[in-house]
């Protein structure tokens, strides 16, 4: 550790610039320490203020991310950056006011102002344009909302029911659609670990906001941001973890494996389900276990190993039949159902039926049961299952009925904001180019073209 002598403190308007503040806001440390090099505040000075070694400051500045609560809060008090910029709680108990900005108290609370902001609604009302002075009066940076002292189980239960609405709004209209407020909720639900709360009320914490973390992890794995969902997802396995949830970091496992899953990487998904495996039976947990053996039975049918996959899937569905309903309650694990387990069964024979007749056949069947049984607001989800519907009825030599479910198809999938969906066509563009000689399969291969090409 540094040991040399702290100087005078730092000048207060160094947090106040609109670089600085969006910086402190991500904790964005590298930005951070750059701004204050820029400033006149020596890689030397930063050391010694927040007892981090001067190669620790040079990595930081280079780009190594800072992630660890308490070094975030002695990075604030050594530097005397105001903890409610970085969302924060304040030390001694209470949370303290956020310090304002110097236009946010005398002169945004002032009459003068007051008077200009009346004058702006009078232009706005009669149709003025506004001018580019009006336009920075009325423009403002929010500031982080303070973290509260102290956390109980009502707290912990509000974060968990937006988590379930974000999820929601995912599931219908794809991780496009509210990633960036997914964004804002994991960053503040992370910021709620630092707020003082009871060991059960803690380990409740956790495991909150490692939901908010798998789904920022799964929106963005729905955007193709495939680094930023491992990132996203990993966080998650830790929070999990750290709450001593082996059945929840058993979920979080199914979906990293999804990640490379569905970047046509069977064998690295392969992996992550059987460390899930690992934690799951750790949990002793049926429902866990069956849904990882239903994802292991479509990584070996993504391979081409039709005998390993079946038998993954019967397992699947033999532990599922041993799980308790208790365990479907679990926020973490309410959509692990039994049509969740039938569409994977169903993805399971669609890929074998690429190129085997009687695995087509049982596709058709699960798939069309699927449909049946997939609720109208999971959007994401129908526009999958018709996609692999229309793939597999062209596949069995049935260009018309295809051909309509191929434009059903599309339509489900231009509703939805899903890069991942966009992917998910492949099979289908090359399915519909087996039947050059029908001017309606031809039709349906453009459209099929033509949306796929918004992906890149």
């Amino acid at each position: 550790m540094n040991v040399l002598p702290r100087e005078q403190a730092l000048d207060p308007r160094l947090w106040e610039t609109p670089q600085m503040r969006e910086a402190l806001a991500r904790h964005d440390i590298g930005r951070v320490f750059a701004l204050l090099r820029r400033s006149g505040v020596s890689q030397r000075q930063i050391a010694a203020r927040t007892d981090l070694h001067q190669s620790e400051v040079s990595a930081i500045t280079r780009g190594r991310e800072v992630q660890a609560y308490q070094v975030l809060a002695r990075i604030a008090d050594g530097l005397g950056i105001p903890r409610g910029y970085m969302g924060l709680a304040y030390a001694g108990g209470t949370a303290a006011p956020l310090p304002c900005s110097p236009c946010s108290d005398s002169v945004k609370d002032g009459p003068v102002r007051r008077r200009e902001l009346l004058g702006i609604v009078g232009k706005l009302v009669v149709g003025s344009a506004l001018t580019s002075a009006d336009i920075t009066l009325i423009s403002t940076d929010p500031q982080p909302t303070p973290v509260p002292a102290r956390l109980g189980a009502a707290e912990v239960d509000q974060l968990r029911s937006l988590t379930a609405g974000l999820r929601a709004y995912d599931i219908a209209h794809g991780g496009g659609s509210c990633r960036e407020a997914i964004l804002a909720h994991s960053r503040w639900a992370e910021s709620l670990l630092g707020a003082d709360c009871t060991d059960p009320i803690r380990r409740q914490l956790l495991a909150a906001v490692a939901e908010a973390r798998t789904l920022a992890g799964w929106t963005a794995h729905d955007l193709g941001l495939t680094t930023e969902a491992y990132s996203h997802l990993v966080r998650a396995v830790e929070h999990t973890r750290a709450a001593g949830d082996p059945a929840h970091t058993a979920i979080v496992l199914h979906y990293l494996g999804r990640v490379p899953l569905d970047n046509g990487d069977p064998d690295e998904a392969l992996k992550y389900f059987q460390l899930g495996q690992i934690a799951a039976q750790d949990a002793h947990s049926p429902l866990a276990v069956a849904f990882l053996h239903a994802n292991q039975a479509v990584a070996y049918a993504h391979q081409g190993h039709p005998d390993h996959a079946i038998s993954s899937l019967r397992r699947a569905e033999n532990e599922f039949a041993h799980a308790g309903t208790d365990e479907q309650d679990r926020p973490f694990a309410r959509f692990f159902d039994h049509t969740a387990l039938e569409t994977a069964a169903a993805r399971v024979h669609s890929h074998l039926g690429l190129h085997d007749p009687a695995h087509r056949d049982q596709a058709i069947i699960r798939l069309r049961r699927t449909l049946d049984h997939t609720p109208a607001d999971h959007a994401r989800q129908r526009a999958f299952n018709l996609t692999w519907l229309a793939t597999c009825t062209l596949a069995a030599g049935d260009p018309d009925t295809g051909t309509q479910l191929g434009h059903q198809a599309l339509d489900a999938v231009r509703a939805v904001n899903s890069t991942r969906l966009l992917h998910h066509l492949a099979p289908l563009a090359t399915e519909t180019a087996h039947h050059r000689h029908n001017s309606d399969v031809n039709d349906l291969a453009h459209e099929v073209h033509l949306l796929r090409s918004t992906a890149a």
